[in-house]
């Protein structure tokens, strides 16, 4: 797929990733893209890359005193967006989750619902992440299939050094019966 070529103007941006999509899905459809799921979450992290780098309320959160990263999920996480497949996100933060997150959300996340496109998303601090993933095996599984998108990738990259050492090598044996069980 050629590389998307996006404006830092937010309605050019959604015009462009509508058109974008719209060609992508309909050479999948025409045979002409084998791999279009992969495609189609790089076509997404393109457009998360360009409301980062053009958000207005990223500056403000800091991210030099409080980084964050924006990180993929599911499918998406795993690079298989499939057409009709919720866009699932988690926005981590190193520390505290700042008052003015929600406008970035506002940001990143409402064009897509724009677009016609289902977007799943969570707002957590990293220790919160880790807590939670700790409590709830949906949460640890959906952590699982994580990719960094943008931001600061320290910040994704201490979520899976935590969850590894943590969880995975002190839960293994429940998270297995726990997979097991849930699919029969």
């Amino acid at each position: 797929m050629p590389e998307p070529v996006l404006s830092n103007n937010p309605f050019n941006t959604i015009e462009s990733i509508r058109e974008l999509r719209e060609s992508l899905i309909s050479d999948y459809i025409n045979g002409k893209r084998e791999d279009f799921l992969r495609q189609h979450a790089q076509l997404l992290d393109h457009y998360f890359l360009e409301q980062f780098a053009a958000s207005e309320v990223g500056p403000e959160i800091g991210i030099i005193q409080n980084p964050f990263a924006i990180v993929a999920l599911g499918g998406y996480g795993r690079e298989e967006q499939c057409i009709h497949s919720d866009v699932d996100l988690l926005i981590l933060f190193q520390k505290k989750v700042p008052k003015t997150a929600d406008g970035l959300i506002k940001e990143v996340v409402y064009p897509l619902w724009d677009l016609g496109l289902e977007v799943g998303y969570a707002i957590r601090s990293l220790k919160e992440s880790i807590r939670l993933a700790g409590k709830d095996f949906e949460v640890l599984t959906s952590l699982l299939d994580a990719r960094f998108v943008c931001g600061m990738s320290q910040v994704y990259t201490e979520l899976v050094s935590a969850i590894r050492e943590s969880l995975i090598q002190k839960k293994s044996d429940d998270l297995i019966h726990w997979l097991f069980n849930r699919n029969e």
